[in-house]
């Protein structure tokens, strides 16, 4: 197990060291899972799901899911408006 150095921007950014995003083949845009465990800070990445898992969908089944969202939106809207909770 190797062991690096890195050091806490004062925007909270880490610099992953080159060997190790060339052993793990980190790129730009690779998203990373922030884990803590104890005082440990564990990156991963996060494993991207295969194509196949995907289907098409069509404008019955999309069109269908966006009525379904705004209307629960509308009900948390009107909830939060009920109790008189200020947003934004």
């Amino acid at each position: 197990m190797s062991s690096f150095k890195t050091v806490v921007s004062t925007k909270g950014q880490v610099v992953i060291p080159k060997e190790v995003r060339e052993r793990l083949g980190l790129v730009p845009g690779t998203v990373l899972r922030v884990k803590v465990e104890g005082k440990r800070v564990v990156l991963e990445p996060v494993e991207e799901p295969p194509e196949e898992v995907f289907v098409e969908a069509g404008p019955r089944i999309v069109e269908e899911a966006l009525r379904e969202a705004k209307s629960l939106s509308d009900k948390a809207a009107k909830l939060l408006e009920d109790l008189e909770v200020k947003l934004g």
